[in-house]
């Protein structure tokens, strides 16, 4: 069998191409998929299948080699030198996303990551592109020698069938869910302050002067931290005495726009999303005064668009988005937006699930982190 195949990177991952390396091999390791003893690829091997350079590979084999989990032999190759025993049983911890192609991503899994090593244990991530990806993972979670997991659940998780959420029920480690629930899935979730953030963003709106307030969105709304935010746009305008309208929905439908995806359509003239956005801004009745995205890429698509139909910010239109990533600040209009502390929800997750490994507790809670309102130069009075 051909190991070198076990093995594929993400490029557009937020993190590290070595260090992507170095957790794989750690997964394949303490899951036994590569035994002991067993001869790994080549350093010309891994170089010549991931198209990375050999400077890469040596760097994740020297980090392989310092935790113990590889030796080097002079002459005959790299060996599988770890050991399960007994006192190293699940001491791995699974962080589950839809890809680390967002700093919230890279944040949130620093944050438990400090927290996991305090106690000798280890992260391995994975990435699930879809949801029967995602439960694939969970399903393995015991032939992996995974303790427990942190998952950051596909957006299409929220509209499990059944059968799903009976799968999701089955996984026999404890999971803690980090920013989004899995209505019907009973389990410990650490999220933002989503509801408190929007309410403070379109406090913030209204006290402009703005009374025409869009909700920009993509398809998929039943997430749990959108349908949080679009409850605070609802609530606030009502108790301004003010009307909430229909969000404004774009890209495809059952498709999550993704750091990756918000990028590369903001710079293509043609993209969907753009054309959407341009079209609902043409066609409104009245055409509104501020735009509320419900996150900071869809703020940067906003943007692009309404600077291809010459409407500056903020003088003709005001847009806020939520996030806070770090491009925020350095837009050509510094964006007002919500700052998340994914750092500190990654930190607190795998505290809670530290705490359940030893299984003594069927309570689980929802545990709420505070948000920051960021107030820049894309909001102004009217």
């Amino acid at each position: 069998m051909n190991k070198v195949t076990d093995i594929s990177l993400a490029e557009d991952s937020f993190i590290s191409l070595h260090v992507q390396l170095h957790n794989q091999l750690r997964q394949l390791i303490h899951s036994e998929r590569w035994p002991n003893a067993s001869r790994i690829p080549s350093e010309n091997e891994l170089t010549s299948h991931l198209n990375i350079s050999r400077s890469t590979v040596r760097l994740a084999l020297q980090q392989a080699e310092l935790e113990g989990l590889i030796e080097r032999i002079a002459g005959r190759g790299t060996f599988v030198a770890y050991t399960l025993t007994k006192d190293h049983q699940r001491r791995l911890i699974a962080f589950v996303t839809g890809g680390i192609d967002a700093e919230n991503h890279l944040l949130m899994l620093s944050g438990a990551e400090q927290e996991v090593r305090a106690l000798d244990y280890q992260i391995v991530f994975s990435t699930a592109k879809n949801q029967e990806e995602e439960l694939h993972i969970l399903e393995r979670v015991e032939q992996d020698s995974i303790a427990g997991v942190l998952l950051w659940a596909n957006a299409l998780s929220t509209r499990s069938p059944e059968s799903a959420l009976t799968r999701y029920k089955q996984v026999p480690v404890p999971v803690v869910l980090m920013d989004r629930k899995i209505p019907g899935f009973d389990c410990d979730c650490v999220t933002s302050d989503n509801y408190g953030g929007a309410k403070a963003l379109m406090r913030h709106l209204i006290d402009l002067g703005h009374r025409h307030i869009i909700f920009l969105t993509h398809d998929i709304f039943e997430i749990f931290p959108v349908t949080e935010r679009y409850r605070a746009y609802c609530e606030t305008l009502e108790e301004a005495g003010l009307s909430a309208v229909e969000p404004w929905v774009i890209g495809q439908r059952g498709v999550e726009i993704s750091a990756t995806y918000a990028v590369q359509s903001s710079v293509d003239k043609k993209s969907l999303e753009l054309q959407q956005i341009k079209d609902y801004i043409l066609n409104a009745q009245p055409r509104p005064t501020a735009i509320f995205a419900m996150n900071d890429w869809l703020a940067v698509l906003a943007l692009r668009a309404l600077k291809q139909l010459d409407i500056k910010i903020p003088d003709d239109l005001s847009i806020a988005g939520f996030d806070d990533i770090d491009l925020a600040m350095h837009l050509e209009v510094p964006l007002t937006t919500v700052a998340q502390n994914p750092f500190a929800i990654g930190k607190r997750a795998a505290q809670l699930l530290l705490n359940r490994l030893p299984r003594n507790s069927t309570h689980t809670t929802l545990e709420v982190i505070p948000t920051e309102l960021r107030i820049r130069s894309s909001t102004a009075r009217i």
